[in-house]
């Protein structure tokens, strides 16, 4: 579904990553790990479309990426941060409503909710929620939409226990309904078992 080829990013005049490569197949869970700084933020992005690349090119479905229009992109890929951010005092429903211009429905709204576990913060304003709910909200956001691919940032920061189990549950299922799952994680490689490709010392 994903290939990068040779790619290198930049943040200013900084080089973050130099000559990667790999490949990400649909129907699987790939993890990027490492200590902080070393890029897996900044390579996230550069998959997402979301960084311009000084060299090398990303394929998606076997196109350049740097080619889609936002548009296209949106319903192609869905991009969950590492610190979600809310600025507007929206409830959780209706920001999951905002999620229609890249393809939700009603109904697809509703299964992400269900799926997160998030069904009593649906009345709730975003901003008032923690760090963990926010988090949960922003993958709900990313599902309702369906796309094909599914880009997260440490999705699994500032959740307890029944949540991370809920949310490792969640992406495994996706991928074994075709999706094509990239996660940055701030864990060891051997708590990462569930996942098919671990990506590190990049």
């Amino acid at each position: 579904m994903i290939s990068a080829n040779s790619i290198s990013v930049a943040r200013g005049a900084k080089p973050v990553i130099k000559d990667f490569s790999a490949e990400f197949k649909a129907g699987t869970i790939t993890a990027i790990i490492g200590p902080n700084g070393c890029g897996k933020s900044t390579l996230l992005a550069a998959i997402a479309g979301d960084l311009p690349l000084t060299s090398g090119v990303i394929s998606l479905k076997e196109k350049d990426l740097a080619s889609y229009q936002f548009a296209e992109l949106a319903k192609l890929r869905s991009v969950v941060l590492q610190q979600p951010i809310f600025n507007l005092a929206f409830t959780v429903q209706e920001v999951l409503a905002m999620a229609r211009a890249a393809g939700s429905t009603l109904e697809s709204e509703s299964a992400a909710i269900t799926k997160l576990g998030i069904s009593e913060l649906v009345d709730r304003k975003v901003t008032q929620l923690s760090g963990g709910e926010r988090q949960r909200v922003a993958i709900a956001l990313a599902l309702a939409v369906d796309a094909p691919v599914l880009l997260l940032d440490e999705p699994l920061a500032a959740q307890d226990v029944e949540s991370t189990n809920r949310i490792i549950e969640l992406l495994t299922t996706e991928a074994k309904a075709g999706k094509t799952v990239i996660l940055v994680a701030h864990l060891p490689a051997a708590d990462l078992n569930w996942c098919d490709q671990i990506i590190q010392n990049f």
